[in-house]
């Protein structure tokens, strides 16, 4: 079977590209760079808020809230899904990142090429 017949037989087997499976998503991840957005998270008092990681890639500890852009899923959409998933609170943000880096692990197959951008982000505050 020839790769263009083989990606034919993948993309077939995917209904909605919107929703990969997990297994789809690992390895896309392996083969393209991911796009992240990381979240600097202050709350009224100015303290930055970190979420708490151990798992397979990162090493325990603390952290800066965020994760990788899904497919069609604008930068907006993802910011606020990752501070409720990762925080479970709302945010306000500014549009535009404080910084991007781009981040290339050259001995890791999986999870190994990024372009992160930090986004300042505050706590919600209701109006009501």
């Amino acid at each position: 079977m020839t790769m263009a017949e083989n990606i034919t037989k993948v993309e077939s087997a995917i209904a909605d590209l919107a929703v990969l499976t997990e297994k789809a998503f690992l390895f896309v991840r392996r083969i393209t760079p991911m796009i992240n957005v990381d979240l600097l998270i202050k709350n009224p008092d100015g303290a930055i808020l970190l979420t708490w990681y151990d798992d397979r890639y990162w090493s325990p500890g603390w952290h800066i809230p965020g994760g990788i852009v899904r497919y069609k899923e604008t930068m907006a959409e993802c910011i606020l899904k990752m501070a409720q998933h990762e925080r479970e609170t709302g945010v306000e943000f500014r549009p535009e990142p404080l910084k991007i880096k781009k981040i290339i692990h050259l001995v890791r197959k999986k999870r190994s090429h990024f372009i992160s951008m930090l986004f300042a982000c505050r706590l919600y505050r209701d109006a009501g």
